[in-house]
């Protein structure tokens, strides 16, 4: 089975925390898997705690709220409240929706086991959204584009793919801004984790999605790599300087990430079993995980890599 040349950061993470969790949400849409079964998977592995819905419904606020900074139209207070509001009910009406439809059993208590929902959860769930966004907008960047400090920038929406190397890449910067000679290249990452000596390699990705595109340079020495990342309660900032040797570096990441993909896929065979396919690393991966119940290390991580071993020598001998 051949992997459809695919590469995010998400994508990256989610293959190296748990490949079991990578090949239901991503590789078996990619074979000979019946398309009804193939559909309701990959719907169920998407299912996420309410603590990552607000996530997402606060990066997608942040996003309409830049764009309506482009066309000089600022929010108030009270309607950047209830934009968040309405995009994370909206979120967790449509998970309730996919829970409904597929029957998932166990999944329920799954998501509620992380954070039970009810009308105080919610409110907190939004009270820590907002405290995200009021901070992000007090940052410089965003101070700087609010006071029209620049002239030239843009937002880009994470859905649109560029290409390198036959890989498509879901890895554009979310804000792209022109300071003097270079154009600074902006993540928004809403829940940082522990730096990664990778995490260069990753931002540079960047670069390779959009030079080029929309009238932009060419060479990587006009950029500038900023992350602003959520963590410890603040929004810390990352700044790298972009090379054709770092570009260089970061295009070898992505290629060894397929490469490593396409292994991963071909260990289902003709017959798609998960035996193996290894478990997550972690076990607060598998609490993240609302296909746990059915999984051999849902309930104990440690046993179930123990029993995908013995399965994985039996179909050896």
């Amino acid at each position: 089975m051949k992997y459809h040349k695919v590469w995010s950061k998400s994508r990256r993470e989610l293959f190296l925390a748990c490949p079991r969790w990578w090949i239901i949400r991503y590789g078996i849409n990619q074979g000979n898997w019946d398309r009804s079964t193939s559909k309701k998977w990959h719907s169920m592995s998407d299912i996420r705690p309410y603590w990552d819905l607000m996530l997402r419904s606060c990066k997608q606020t942040i996003f309409e709220r830049l764009e309506d900074l482009q066309m000089n139209v600022e929010w108030s207070q009270l309607y950047t409240e209830r934009r968040i509001r309405e995009n994370l009910t909206n979120k967790l009406s449509q998970q309730q929706k996919i829970m409904s439809i597929h029957e998932i059993v166990g999944t329920k208590n799954a998501i509620d086991d992380n954070l039970e929902l009810n009308n105080v959860n919610v409110e907190n769930l939004l009270k820590n959204a907002i405290k995200r966004i009021d901070a992000l907008w007090n940052t410089d960047i965003i101070q700087a584009l609010t006071n029209r400090y620049h002239k030239q920038w843009m937002v880009f929406e994470r859905t649109e793919y560029g290409s390198v190397n036959g890989i498509d890449l879901y890895c554009g910067p979310d804000i792209a801004v022109k300071m003097q000679n270079h154009w600074h290249l902006i993540r928004i990452d809403m829940q940082g984790k522990k730096d990664s000596c990778f995490e260069e390699e990753e931002a540079m990705a960047m670069v390779s999605w959009i030079r080029g595109k929309y009238n932009l340079p060419i060479l990587a020495n006009k950029f500038v790599i900023r992350i602003i990342a959520w963590r410890y309660g603040f929004w810390n900032q990352h700044r790298f300087n972009s090379s054709e040797q770092k570009l260089t570096q970061s295009t070898h990441l992505i290629e060894s990430d397929i490469n490593q993909m396409q292994i991963m896929l071909s260990k289902l065979g003709d017959d798609n079993s998960m035996s193996q396919i290894p478990l997550a690393k972690k076990t607060s991966t598998c609490r993240k995980c609302a296909l746990r119940e059915s999984c051999p290390g849902g309930s104990n991580l440690s046993s179930g890599i123990m029993q995908q071993s013995v399965l994985e020598l039996a179909e050896l001998s």
